[in-house]
């Protein structure tokens, strides 16, 4: 039987009744419609953004406290 299958994928000729034979029609293909696609890249942006936003804002922060001294109040 495993000869068989490998017979069967690899092209070789097998005789009548003993292997399947290929099938002619392609696997089909699925594509993704737009909307989905738009949806989640406004979602993957929307959580970068966060992200993004909370990262910064804890680096101004931190720089805020630093710099803290630094500031004169002439």
């Amino acid at each position: 039987m495993s000869d068989c299958l490998i017979k069967a994928f690899s092209g070789c000729a097998c005789p009548p009744g003993e292997c399947v034979e290929k099938s002619t029609t392609p696997a089909p293909v699925t594509f993704v419609s737009w909307r989905t696609q738009a949806i989640a890249c406004l979602t993957f942006g929307f959580l970068a953004a966060i992200v993004s936003a909370g990262w910064m804002e804890a680096q101004f922060k931190t720089r805020d406290l630093r710099n803290q001294e630094h500031v004169s109040w002439k």
